[in-house]
């Protein structure tokens, strides 16, 4: 099954309906920044702008297409991403995208060779098993929150498809979808309120 323009057209979303879609998440059971579920738009966009690992986070995010009702759950400040369809883990530079229809393990395991715990992350990539070890991560308990509520289990073939690319893979077979940004941050007025 390919990826068309029409696909992407259909099922991608443009920054506006992204940040709708991540306002509305902190509301979610597994939402990490719940307190702030009842903070206007504008408000949690100024509170992104004042925390680097969501703005670092959204950076990241803007290397995939991202899907309609897909929202940042929470990122960190070594960029690793948490949606509620994927994660992406950020390692010495590269990216590693890794939709949760693709994840087969994600748990913290202790090499006695090695005085601490790494996080090991077993998944899919074109159908081989995949195996990355990690130091720094975000909480088990969250990820398996995330994933227990489902909801990429509603995702169609062709939507998990797009959740498997990038933007780079999709501009070699010359097709193009929308990228996620900030959106702006509220102007700051100076003393006379100008």
């Amino acid at each position: 099954m390919s990826i068309t323009q029409d696909n992407l057209d259909q099922y991608v979303a443009d920054t506006t309906s992204f940040w709708n879609t991540f306002h509305n998440m902190l509301k979610a059971p597994y939402a990490f920044h719940r307190e702030h579920k009842s903070t206007s738009l504008q408000k949690w966009v100024d509170m992104c702008w004042n925390t680097d690992a969501l703005v670092l986070g959204i950076s990241h995010l803007s290397e995939y297409p991202l899907l309609k009702g897909e929202g940042l759950v929470t990122s960190t400040i070594n960029g690793m991403v948490l949606t509620n369809y994927r994660i992406i883990c950020s390692e010495q530079g590269s990216l590693i995208n890794i939709p949760f229809h693709n994840l087969l393990h994600y748990d913290i395991q202790t090499d006695a060779s090695d005085k601490g715990n790494d996080l090991v992350i077993k998944y899919l990539r074109e159908g081989k098993e995949e195996i990355l070890r990690i130091d720094e991560w975000i909480k088990d308990e969250i990820v398996r929150a995330v994933r227990n509520a489902g909801e990429f289990e509603k995702l169609s073939e062709i939507e998990k498809k797009i959740l498997e690319t990038s933007h780079y893979e999709l501009s070699k077979s010359g097709l193009n979808a929308q990228t996620v940004e900030m959106l702006p941050k509220t102007p700051e007025k100076g003393c006379f309120g100008k």
